[in-house]
């Protein structure tokens, strides 16, 4: 089992952002689970060769505790291929440098596919595969923080 960890610095309050992730959930997992598609970008360099690998995943999504300030989250590749399956948290905490800004973590582990040769080409390749894959889907949730846009309350006048 091997660790994951990624975050992502907002320029929002963590009430903001908890909103807008949660908004995210609502929207893209309405039954707890969705199905995307991760890539993992990555660069070999001594070939002069970028390629990106991408593989539709199933994640789950569930609330840990009230206020809903932390959520589990696991996904699990549709097919084959060199994509871990997944199992960790996402999380929103205030930034020690700024009140206005919080940050959003992905936390957690996972099982590098295909037993014993899944072991070499993880040490090899495939830790940034699933480190990536992390990146891509924190950076997703981020981009949807940032553009959402929170309508303004509606008065009504009796």
């Amino acid at each position: 089992m091997n660790h994951i960890n990624v975050s992502v610095t907002m320029a929002l309050t963590p009430d903001q952002t908890l909103a807008r992730l949660e908004n995210f959930l609502r929207e893209n997992a309405p039954e707890a689970e969705m199905t995307f598609t991760l890539r993992a970008p990555f660069d070999i360099a001594k070939l002069n060769v970028g390629l990106t690998l991408a593989r539709d995943v199933i994640a789950r999504f569930a609330p840990l505790g009230s206020p809903n300030s932390a959520y589990s989250i696991a996904w699990q590749p549709v097919g084959p291929g060199p994509f871990p399956a997944f199992a960790g948290t996402i999380f929103v905490t205030p930034s020690d440098e700024k009140e206005t800004e919080s940050i959003v973590t992905l936390d957690g582990h996972y099982h590098p596919p295909l037993g014993v040769a899944g072991d070499v080409f993880d040490a090899i390749v495939g830790k940034h595969i699933a480190q990536a894959s992390a990146a891509d889907l924190l950076e997703r949730i981020s981009l949807f923080i940032d553009d959402v846009e929170v309508p303004a309350a509606v008065v009504s006048v009796a």
